[in-house]
């Protein structure tokens, strides 16, 4: 079923009046038609059928070999993106959705969606830059008038130009901009490096116009103009003012601007004056505006842009100028602002039509994974079009806030830790980041000489970055151990800092090179690399939301699918360990797994947990610790109560263990035990399970890794099974056992990703128990989490590569997730599935305790004042001596009162109710006729 509201035929027509439009060849325009037919027939395509069509038009004209100017070939027949949406009624955000989801039905290549990324970025960039260009140029020059544009439109051929006039000026800067901007694809999508280029654009037009004394151009008010500006004998100085400083308000990237300025563009602009597109001075790079050279010029430069725009097929960046124009004409006005863009109605001498680009799409980066969410802070301002400049300059400031002026070197505070080791690990330090640093420069300057000074700035902040973290990590440690002897002598620990920090300083800066380049560059192994991720965000230092999520999103990538790969060095620290891959109850913390019904709305607080702060997780000495480090049962013993068999441990747990920081532990008793004997005696337990330990039965930085894999693996089963409506515990706890056995007795996870054996997971539990759930269901669910991605289920490994004694290598086989579960999957798990079929009575077989999902991750606790928080009932927050709790429909009036006196006058009462108490304390008891009167009382109220 395609668009059944129009025919083929009428849609023939569009299609072709489209084309003729476009002035497209035949071989373009019968290729565009069949892939619209056949998408049109395999899919629903909802909406105007122009918008597919332009669609359609965009792949096929990608596919096609293009002589260009000169002797290159080009992929693609050069269509003008710009007026292809223009023509097919598309916004820039439509486009870029409908065109993602085009690449999805149609299985495109990657280099295609690569292609629409870099498109995506380049647009983002574009208008952002545009959105710093004009209030820059309005402080500096006269601001283009209403009346210099009605010029320019009503003049016709016969008429002489028009002089160079600050319309013109305003115009020729940008399409100097854009024009330089496009010979380096690192100006297309570093939103930094575009501005410094334009600032460096707008300095040369600046030293021209003062030289040239335009003071018909230059604004009077500009308060870097000489003071005799204005004066019959004002001299042109010998040097002009830089204007570089004045527009890079942060000194952070003064220098980097300024070698904007004296290097890059003055080689730029040198080969343009060498090849005759600037008649200028040479040495001076001046004359530019000159009125016998100034129009030659505009068109020379206005030419070479268009030839870099059919040669690369990309959109029309002069859009802005036209949509600039329209709303100047409209409002004739001075204009303080430029709006959102919407529908540009007239273009002309080389400016195209602007398509409408209201609603445009956010950048990359903002959905937030499903996991990791308590680190983060309160909520920041959204990101929006208008804000993407603001946010990537935030993002810079806020880094070199955190170093506070510090320098690439250890503190004094660092080298008197260092010293008071055993051994003073300095030396190896320094080795580290000099070796590092090397593979990082070399690495980030490969394919582009010319950054070498920017790769050796954003080594120098990494650095800094590396030796405060390291000192702030360290200092934590030391609280928690006197001897931190066994960390600080772990080269790897460093290494994997330092990479860290390197890519904090990459995504700040909103480098182009993503993550996992910096792996890649400085051969760090993603297990070892993960392991510093959680110990930085929990550093004292407040790390804005954008980087915490931009670390758990990659903590994430890592754990789903980097350190799976057959290279990785974790089967070979497995293989080393003469051990399985752990259960994930063997790395369970207390209190995180579910067994039953009865406990999975209920939580234990233990030293390892905590709803108001992030769990205080593994410490840096356990996270470089040995891979496996097996659990002493005795001690375990002796600590902690014994239980009865098959009773889990979120009913019986009535201490919890507290270790202070000599390593002495204690108990504290943490339920009544009368209470606790009323419990037991009126809910008898009803699994056969054996309880879990109070600590993991398997430790080890090996034990940490799966640990987080199987929390992540557990968070998305959850958010899928929700979504499916599988609520069931027991179902689910199937679902859980058969994944777990998939990822431990199989060699299934090897090259491939976490999703696809949940997905095939929840699938064959459905086929086995007689549900009729589809597998394009479970898919459509899982497009809906954040961490999705088309090629989990459009590209799954089959066969890996294999080298054959002779030499000859059989290349990898690969297809999607319904192929591999049918042709690989299933051959795998069939034997172990089948057990769980309804009709088959296996009371041998033991399912695995789910992770206990903190609920508070969907609901999280709204901070209302001081310390008063509002948090859903699904999940309660500890008590404490300083804290109120009010239930709705619960709790007596006086509680809410003694909230309301609280919030009035700040002053902090005693605590009336203890969190997840069914009764109240002795003292405040209430009968159970006057608490049902209180809620019959409530509930008139709400009927009334």
């Amino acid at each position: 079923m395609g668009l059944s509201e129009e025919g083929e035929e009428q849609l023939n027509r569009k299609h072709l009046d489209l084309c003729n439009k476009l002035n497209l060849d035949s071989d373009t325009i019968r290729t565009s038609w069949d892939n619209f037919k056949t998408i049109n027939k395999n899919f629903v395509l909802e909406g105007d059928s122009l918008h597919w069509l332009g669609c359609s038009i965009y792949v096929a004209s990608r596919g096609v070999e293009t002589p260009t100017v000169g002797s290159s070939i080009v992929k693609g027949n050069c269509i003008n993106l710009t007026s292809l949406l223009r023509h097919s009624n598309l916004s820039f955000a439509q486009f870029f959705c409908k065109i993602n989801k085009w690449a999805e039905m149609a299985q495109l290549p990657e280099d295609f969606l690569n292609k629409i990324t870099h498109l995506k970025d380049n647009f983002g960039v574009a208008y952002s830059t545009f959105k710093e260009y004009y209030p820059i140029f309005s402080k500096i020059f006269i601001p283009p008038s209403p009346q210099d544009l009605e010029q320019k439109h009503h003049r016709n051929r016969k008429q002489r130009p028009v002089p160079c006039n600050s319309a013109k000026v305003f115009e020729f800067i940008w399409n100097l901009f854009i024009t330089l901007k496009g010979g380096d694809t690192q100006y297309c999508t570093e939103l930094i490096k575009s501005f410094h280029l334009l600032y460096a654009c707008v300095d040369l037009a600046f030293k021209n116009a003062l030289f040239a004394e335009r003071r018909d151009l230059l604004n009077p008010q500009f308060e870097l103009l000489p003071s005799d500006w204005t004066d019959a004998s004002f001299l042109a100085p010998t040097e002009a003012p830089c204007l570089i400083s004045y527009l890079c308000k942060s000194p952070s990237m003064l220098t980097v601007a300024m070698h904007m300025k004296v290097y890059e563009l003055k080689g730029m602009i040198t080969r343009l004056i060498k090849n005759k597109t600037l008649a200028a001075d040479q040495k001076t790079l001046t004359g530019l505006f000159n009125r016998d050279v100034f129009e030659q010029n505009f068109k020379n430069v206005t030419n070479t842009y268009e030839t870099q725009l059919l040669n690369k097929g990309d959109f029309d960046e002069r859009i802005f100028l036209a949509e600039y124009r329209r709303q100047l004409l409209e409002q004739q006005s001075n204009m303080t602002t430029i709006r959102s863009l919407p529908y540009c109605d007239s273009g002309e001498n080389g400016v195209p039509e602007s398509p409408r680009t209201t609603g445009m799409v956010t950048p990359r980066g903002g959905d937030t994974p499903l996991t990791g969410r308590s680190f983060l802070g309160p909520r920041e301002a959204d990101m929006t079009p208008l804000s993407i400049d603001r946010n990537t300059t935030q993002k810079i400031t806020r880094l070199h806030n955190m170093l506070n002026n510090r320098s690439p070197a250890p503190s004094e505070a660092l080298l008197q830790l260092f010293q008071s080791c055993q051994k003073d690990p300095l030396a190896k330090v320094q080795n580290v980041v000099k070796t590092l640093g090397d593979k990082f420069v070399c690495a980030y300057t490969l394919n582009n000489p010319q950054t070498e000074d920017e790769a050796k700035n954003r080594l120098q902040i990494g650095i800094t970055l590396f030796y405060k973290l390291i000192e702030t990590i360290l200092q934590n440690e030391k609280n928690i151990r006197n001897d931190i002897s066994a960390l600080v002598e772990k080269e790897l620990f460093y290494q994997s800092m330092f990479t860290c920090c390197l890519e904090i300083v990459i995504f700040s800066y909103s480098s182009s090179k993503k993550f996992p380049w910096i792996l890649d560059a400085l051969d760090m192994e993603p297990i070892h690399f993960v392991k510093v991720i959680e110990l930085i965000v929990r550093s004292k230092d407040q790390h804005s939301r954008d980087l915490i999520k931009h670390l758990n999103k990659i903590e994430e990538t890592v754990l789903e699918s980097l350190v799976w790969k057959s290279s990785s060095q974790i089967w070979d620290i497995i293989a080393i360990s003469e051990q399985s891959m752990p259960k994930f109850e063997d790395t369970a913390l207390p209190g995180h797994l579910l067994y039953n019904e009865q406990n999975s709305n209920r939580r234990i607080q233990n030293s390892d947990s905590n709803t108001d702060t992030p769990s205080p997780g593994p410490s840096a000495t356990d996270c470089f610790q040995s891979p496996v480090t097996a659990h002493s049962t005795n001690v375990s013993r002796q600590l902690f109560p014994t239980m009865q068999a098959g009773q889990p441990l979120l009913q019986t747990q009535t201490h919890l263990v507290i270790t202070d920081k000599d390593g002495n532990r204690k108990m504290i008793p943490v339920i009544d035990g009368d209470k606790l004997s009323q419990q037991q005696a009126q809910q008898q337990p009803t699994t056969t399970e054996q309880p879990q330990s109070t600590a993991p039965k398997k430790t080890g930085s090996l034990s940490i890794i799966f640990r987080k894999f199987y929390n992540l693996a557990g968070v998305r089963m959850d958010h899928l099974c929700s979504n499916l409506g599988l609520t069931d515990v027991d179902f689910k706890r199937k679902i859980w056992t058969v994944f777990e056995h998939s990822v431990r007795n199989t060699d299934l996870i090897k090259d491939r990703h976490l999703d696809q054996l949940l997905m095939c997971a929840v699938y064959v539990i459905c086929k086995v128990t007689g549900s009729s759930l589809k597998f394009q269901d479970i898919m459509k669910f899982y497009r809906e989490q954040p961490q999705s991605v088309s090629d989990v289920y459009r590209d799954v490994l089959l066969v890996r590569e294999k080298v054959e004694p002779d030499g000859i290598i059989t290349p990898a086989t690969r297809s999607d997730l319904i192929y591999f579960y049918n042709s690989i999957y299933v051959e795998a798990m069939q034997n172990f599935a089948v057990k769980f079929r309804s009709s088959v009575q296996n009371t041998s077989l033991l399912l695995s305790p789910l992770p206990a999902i903190k609920r508070d991750l969907v609901s999280p606790s709204v901070q209302v004042t001081g310390n008063v928080f509002v948090k859903p009932l699904e999940s309660p927050s500890p008590a404490s001596g300083s804290s109120f709790n009010y239930y709705f429909s619960r709790s007596p009036s006086k509680d809410l009162k003694d909230i309301n006196k609280l919030v009035n006058s700040g002053v902090t009462g005693k605590r009336l109710l203890i969190d997840g108490d069914t009764d109240y304390p002795g003292s405040k008891r209430i009968s159970n006729r006057k608490l049902q009167s209180l809620v019959e009382e409530r509930r008139n109220q709400n009927t009334e």
